[in-house]
């Protein structure tokens, strides 16, 4: 995927915000997943939340404050809706 690609993408998406100068910042609400071209294998980067693009350089800071600079290709771009503010149970339901 080229870099244009990437920023139509990123452009389109709610919750995913262009600050200008190549810089998108994804808010909260939203689980962006991307998966780097390593030849025959790629390299996933979960809950991305802020993406810098600098002519061929890409950077990616994860929720973790993790920085990956890359100038592979991107396979593939995953956005969907975050977990992190859903309630989670143990599994177990109440009889009565």
């Amino acid at each position: 995927m080229k870099i244009e690609q990437l920023q139509q993408i990123l452009k389109a998406e709610t919750g995913i915000k262009a600050e200008g100068g190549g810089v998108f910042s994804v808010g909260e609400d939203v689980d962006l997943t991307m998966v780097l071209e390593l030849g025959h294998d790629g390299m996933s980067v979960p809950r991305v939340r802020k993406l810098t693009v600098q002519g061929d350089l890409l950077i990616l800071e994860t929720h973790k404050g993790e920085r990956v600079y890359t100038s592979a290709l991107l396979r593939v771009v995953k956005v969907g809706a975050s977990e992190s503010g859903k309630a989670r149970g143990t599994g177990f339901t109440a009889l009565r």
